[in-house]
């Protein structure tokens, strides 16, 4: 089973706020999905944005 994270973690990975994190999720920048009333990002969704914008900046 691939990991999960809350919000809050992946706010904290990429050190952003919350209206940020919520931007890159309806953005399509960060994949996740709603389960319940949290969010859930794959972690491998973490490292594809990191990925991008490595290369983006370049």
């Amino acid at each position: 089973m691939k990991e999960l994270l809350t919000r809050e973690e992946v706010m904290d990975i990429l050190k952003i706020g919350r209206s940020t994190f919520y931007k890159l999720l309806r953005t399509g920048e960060l994949k996740g999905f709603k389960k319940g009333n949290r969010y859930k990002v794959p972690a491998e969704s973490i490292e594809e944005y990191i990925h991008s914008r490595m290369h983006s900046d370049a």
